[in-house]
């Protein structure tokens, strides 16, 4: 067994993963609520529901939230950076199985 030290993390790439990360369990949350409130209001009926969504806010809503997640990923990876030239970088421990 070896301890190795990461320090050093790619900024861009770690935004870029992040983000995709973020917007594949955003898209399950946001399936799901729109399922459960096209079925709450049911009366007018689920397609009606799901028709009278306002997409465009709901669109400018996840753009809004990608940007936002890349750029605070973006700030975190590059903070890391800096702060583990001082600090020594995440231990983690591997093993030669």
């Amino acid at each position: 067994m070896s301890t190795r030290h990461i320090v050093r993390i790619s900024p861009l790439h770690t935004s870029i993963l992040l983000t995709v990360i973020y917007c594949l369990v955003a898209l399950v949350v946001a399936i799901s609520a729109l399922v459960v409130t096209a079925f709450r209001e049911s009366s007018s009926g689920f397609l009606a529901s799901l028709s009278q969504a306002d997409f465009e806010n709901i669109l400018a809503a996840i753009l809004l939230n990608v940007v936002l997640v890349f750029l605070v990923a973006l700030g975190v990876s590059t903070l890391y950076n800096f702060l583990a030239k001082y600090l020594g970088g995440f231990e983690i421990t591997l093993d030669d199985d």
